[in-house]
């Protein structure tokens, strides 16, 4: 058993540590410069965005408005962080490209988490919670997982180009049994986002 799960994680040569060492890093890096963005943000920015939220909090308590959101809306935004990792994963640009997907992704969602907690403090972060986390359980380990092992294969192709040799793709039937489970972990995101989330914020509504 212990073999069979080393053999679904093979990745190139001393790829998977350097490929998670790195995605991780920009990712916290993302983070960290949206956390302090939103610390940062004042006067009408921060105005606009708290009337906004406000509002659509109110609207939500009183029932006046449809929190689900349309299903393709849904489905482009719980697939589309996943389909870029993966697709950048066939290029050797993946190098530069991964990392900068990851540093963005956990920007938009440091800033997103911090406004919120920033704009109704501990309560906020229930908000937040709901919003985001409960997708963000089956969603983030997805995307980490595709940018691990594309990162790792565009490592491996840059290297090969470098080096004149032939560059091809350097995963097989584990690659896409990690792409299958990740895919199942997505789909899970994309319904928990159009019909839990919303019925999730409604029912926390009244707290603000």
């Amino acid at each position: 058993m212990r073999k069979r799960i080393v053999r679904i994680w093979d990745v190139p040569a001393g790829g998977l540590l350097p490929a998670l060492i790195t995605v991780a890093s920009a990712f916290c890096i993302g983070g960290l410069a949206g956390m302090l963005l939103a610390a940062q943000v004042g006067g009408g920015g921060h105005d606009s965005l708290a009337a906004y939220i406000e509002g659509y909090l109110a609207a939500a308590k009183s029932g006046s408005v449809v929190l689900s959101p349309g299903l393709l809306s849904v489905l482009w935004e719980s697939v589309r962080w996943p389909l870029f990792a993966f697709l950048m994963g066939f290029t050797a640009l993946g190098v530069l490209g991964i990392p900068t997907l990851f540093a963005v992704r956990g920007f938009l969602l440091s800033f997103a988490v911090s406004s919120f907690v920033r704009m109704f403090g501990g309560t906020g972060g229930i908000l937040a919670f709901f919003a985001f986390g409960i997708t963000g359980l089956a969603a983030v380990p997805a995307l980490f997982v595709l940018g691990v092992q594309s990162f790792a294969g565009a490592r491996e192709l840059a290297g090969r180009a470098l080096s004149g040799k032939k560059g091809v793709f350097p995963f097989g039937r584990a690659y896409r049994v990690r792409c299958a489970l990740c895919a199942g972990a997505v789909a899970l995101s994309a319904v928990l986002e159009y019909w839990a989330v919303p019925a999730l914020l409604c029912s926390v509504a009244g707290l603000f």
